[in-house]
């Protein structure tokens, strides 16, 4: 489906390339690439994301016009289907204006949906045109990569007032690494055991806040979130995980009761290995290199649950804006549970502090769609290859130096062939270092 020749993607700025303040273009490999309308809406399918058929909609379906710049929503729109409405019918009369702020449900859904699809075709900026019949049927009709050209110049003033707004919001002078690894409970005959019946819902070691779906007015939770305090360190958050752990031993007094982590242990019941920063604006470049550099590596040892799990959970991109005090963060929410094997929790923990304090003098600035492809559909061949190179290119940065020995230790075993052991009891490679905690 896609062409070894749509794999480079080559940066472009309006602004200066090496200034941080420059604001963000459309890469000129992706706006070729929005040429091909059908690629489009197969690669916007593979990340999850529902499309129309080529059939007009229903009387009464809703049609909105969102204009973006990243996650800046610059003006929506809304329309009508009219009984004889067809897919070219509709003009830019029929658009009007609504208010993004009012606290409207479908049109919240709308914009979440064009936010995502509009980083999932690897663009900065551009309109998307969606229709609703509900808030939970809305699906994409077509993207671009341009802005209405009587409403550019606004636009583009708007876009840099916020992005140097954005800069100075986002000022750290550190930045801080978080996690909050979940896993599931297992009983010997392998039925799931409940996280609820051995902790609370608060503390370092709790339940999330998923609940059993056979008796949701039970607050019964399945599945175990550690959550140590955050750090500048990827070792003392690692520390810090593994003194979690040795928490949850001492709530966990079953100890016939197994501890499983990966991607999806139990079907119905994914498990995350969520990164949390602070002191760093989660901006698409940024987002894109965590996507290249911490997501896809991983696809070469996954079980077929974190397949499973994508694309409802862990598609590219997934983020979460959160504050953590007075200092603003985002949870970058891709990745499955890496508490597998302590070898890959510690060296996701320093790649993903590498990627993030190294992100403007990295050359991946998107996910090319093929490698997108292999993500979704764990192509782990096809992605050999691009995880040595990314690996050469890496272990040249200034920062890799003080990683050095986990980071080798973690592409190592990546690129070992082997499947990360998922459904043995994670105690049984962690011993080690929860014994000493």
């Amino acid at each position: 489906m896609f062409a070894k020749s749509e794999v480079d993607c080559s940066p472009a700025r309006w602004g200066d390339p090496g200034c941080q303040t420059a604001l963000p273009g459309n890469e000129e490999s992706t706006i070729k690439f929005m040429q091909k309308p059908d690629r489009i809406l197969y690669l916007l399918r593979t990340s999850g994301i529902p499309v129309t058929t080529k059939a007009a909609p229903e009387p009464g379906t809703r049609i909105y016009r969102v204009h973006l710049f990243e996650n800046h929503v610059l003006m929506v729109e809304k329309s009508y289907v009219q009984q004889q409405w067809t897919k070219y019918s509709i003009a830019h009369s029929d658009f009007q204006r609504i208010d993004p702020a009012v606290d409207d449900y479908e049109a919240r859904a709308v914009i979440r949906l064009a936010i995502r699809s509009l980083y999932a075709v690897g663009l900065h900026l551009g309109q998307i045109i969606l229709q609703a019949a509900s808030p939970f049927r809305v699906k994409v009709r077509s993207i671009s990569a341009e802005w209405d050209a009587e409403h550019k110049p606004g636009f583009l003033a708007e876009a840099e007032a916020w992005w140097l707004k954005e800069q100075g919001s986002w000022e750290s002078p550190q930045i801080q690494l978080g996690a909050d690894p979940e896993f599931a409970l297992r009983h010997p005959d392998g039925k799931m055991a409940l996280a609820s019946d051995f902790m609370g819902i608060s503390g370092v070691v709790g339940c999330d806040s998923t609940r059993y779906r056979e008796d949701l007015a039970l607050h019964q939770h399945p599945l175990v979130e550690l959550r140590p305090a955050p750090s500048a360190e990827p070792d003392a958050l690692f520390s810090r995980i593994v003194k979690a752990l040795g928490a949850a031993a001492k709530k966990i007094v079953d100890k016939e009761v197994e501890w499983i982590s990966g991607g999806m242990p139990f079907d119905g019941y994914p498990t995350g290995g969520h990164i949390h920063f602070s002191g760093i604006r989660p901006h698409f470049s940024l987002l894109r290199r965590l996507d290249a550099y911490l997501a896809l590596p991983l696809v070469l040892i996954e079980d077929e649950g974190c397949q499973k799990r994508r694309p409802r959970y862990g598609f590219l991109g997934d983020v979460r804006e959160k504050e953590y005090g007075i200092v603003k963060g985002f949870e970058y929410r891709t990745l499955p549970s890496w508490l597998v094997h302590p070898v890959v929790a510690r060296g996701v923990l320093h790649l993903a502090r590498l990627v993030a304090s190294s992100a403007d003098i990295l050359s991946r600035g998107c996910v090319a769609p093929a490698l997108i492809r292999a993500y979704y559909k764990g192509e782990k061949e096809q992605l050999v290859p691009y995880v040595n190179s990314i690996w050469k290119e890496i272990s040249a940065l200034p920062g890799y130096e003080r990683s050095r020995s986990c980071l080798d230790d973690y592409f190592s075993f990546l690129l070992a062939g082997h499947t990360w052991p998922a459904n043995s009891d994670l105690r049984k490679v962690w011993c080690h270092y929860v014994g000493k905690a």
